[in-house]
């Protein structure tokens, strides 16, 4: 799936123009981090790991922007928890 990106969400939109899919974050840290605020997929698409491709597109942009990462929203937590690539880039408070 191909996202869309603009500061403060990556997102998807079918071929009506409708965001079927969307991650939003947070600059904070005198923009040194980026928090993951919100995961949203809508219920039709739910189930084939585009929550998943939405933040590990976000992932990499931190990565190579060398940007810490705050995960808020229970997916991003969840993932963090899960993966200790993602949790080289954790923000730590």
């Amino acid at each position: 799936m191909e996202f869309q990106y603009e500061l403060g969400r990556l997102w998807h939109a079918d071929a009506q123009g409708v965001v079927d899919a969307e991650l939003r974050f947070s600059i904070i840290n005198d923009g040194a981090t980026w928090s993951i605020d919100e995961i949203r997929v809508a219920f039709e698409l739910r189930g084939r790991g585009i929550a998943s491709e939405i933040l590990a597109q976000l992932v990499e942009r931190a990565r190579n922007a060398r940007i810490t990462l705050k995960p808020v929203c229970s997916y991003a937590r969840m993932q963090f928890l899960k993966r200790a690539d993602y949790q080289a880039l954790q923000y730590k408070d």
